[in-house]
């Protein structure tokens, strides 16, 4: 049951400016900021306290988050690079442990060769406070991400394309150490595109997930290697109507103790343009999580969502979202020490005060029911926030 509670919210104005950026533009500034309360920071269950809210006698609080960010675009001839950066500082009214600042940087070129290839290399890096949702602890953490991303489309007809992808990421965190980890990814597939728009696409993918620090047992064996293949499907049926599904099959490979495990998985998402200003969607999905909470195994993930907007007027809209998410998690040796199920539900509102300028404002009610161990929790935000391009 949602407990009731009372939630200040604070008004925010803004003069008019300059007029909005154009997206072809070559260089893109915003500045934003926000507020959100927030009833259960770090998502403990009734019985649960951590030293902040043991201190301040409280589990909820209020903050402001301040940001500046852009994007710079500079085509030459038919390649692209482009630079984008966001930084911002937030503040805890009350659990000042949390304050600090936040940022995310990426460079990338969207290349063309002839008229038959073309593809993107991409590289990024970013720091935030780590995710409290699936952390038993509650331990505070910061978590650096570093992401290197290469594409590639040979267009061998006008209606098929190979394709071939890399990637490579790494995580690191500065007291969570046991979650540093790193993940190879390679990929290859074959890509129909039918003059009618709809586009069928067969994809297989080879990954290497390793851990870097021990945890129980040598940081060597807590990995695995993963084989993906998918078919993927994207579908206008109609002008108003949208699907978009994919079906495959995960096989990994535990480098504990060499055994084997394999899941299907896939996603299924339907778009209906009911009018010109009403939208509803649904869809629901079977996936892994790489970068999970686990000591050695795989986060098992399920989802299923259903959504509506509606646009009021040309300047403002209104979003109603539920979604229902359910994380297992299944060690090497076949512990589930894990399984939880999450229920979220969020109303927005988008008002277009100026060509540059974009208010916002939400309510999110979250509960989390845990099967193994008694760290339910409910959680409540409600939040406003103001976004100005320049």
């Amino acid at each position: 049951m949602w407990k009731k509670k009372t939630l200040l919210l604070s008004v925010l104005a803004m003069s008019n400016a300059h007029a909005a950026y154009d997206s072809e533009d070559t260089i893109k500034l915003y500045a934003d900021m926000a507020y959100v309360y927030d009833s259960n920071v770090f998502r403990l269950s009734d019985q649960q306290e951590n030293n902040t809210t043991r201190e301040h006698q409280q589990k909820g609080d209020s903050s402001i988050t301040a940001g500046l960010g852009g994007r710079v675009d500079l085509p030459i001839s038919r390649q692209n690079l482009y630079a984008s950066a966001r930084v911002s500082q937030i503040h805890y009214f009350n659990f000042t442990d949390l304050n600090g600042p936040e940022w995310d940087l990426g460079v990338g070129w969207d290349w063309v060769v002839g008229n038959q290839w073309r593809g993107n290399l991409s590289a990024a890096t970013s720091s935030e406070l780590a995710s409290f949702d699936d952390v038993r602890t509650s331990v505070i953490d910061t978590v650096k991400k570093d992401q290197f991303n290469w594409n590639a489309n040979w267009q061998l007809l006008s209606n098929w394309a190979l394709q071939a992808n890399a990637a490579y990421e790494q995580e690191d965190h500065d007291v969570r150490v046991y979650q540093n980890a790193n993940n190879r990814l390679l990929g290859a597939g074959l890509r129909y595109q039918s003059d009618r728009g709809f586009a069928l696409t067969l994809n297989h993918q080879w990954s290497e997930h390793n851990y870097e620090e021990s945890l129980i047992i040598p940081a060597d064996l807590r990995g695995y290697t993963e084989q993906n293949t998918t078919l993927n499907l994207n579908w206008p049926i109609t002008t108003k109507f949208d699907a978009n599904v994919s079906t495959g099959y995960s096989r990994w490979k535990s480098q504990y103790d060499g055994s084997k495990n394999s899941k299907p998985i896939g996603a299924m998402d339907l778009s209906w343009r009911v009018t010109d200003k009403t939208t509803l969607s649904t869809g629901a999905g079977q996936s892994f999580n790489s970068f999970g909470s686990n000591f050695v195994g795989r986060d098992l993930e399920r989802t299923a969502y259903i959504a509506a907007s509606w646009a009021a007027t040309e300047k403002s809209k209104f979003s109603l979202k539920y979604n229902y998410r359910e994380v297992e998690t299944v060690t090497a040796i076949g512990f589930v020490t894990q399984d939880s199920a999450y229920d979220t539900f969020l109303l927005s509102y988008d008002y277009q005060i100026l060509r540059s300028t974009m208010i916002r404002s939400y309510v999110r009610l979250e509960s989390r029911k845990e099967k193994i161990n008694q760290f339910d929790y409910d959680d409540e935000q409600i939040g406003l926030s103001l976004k100005y391009n320049y």
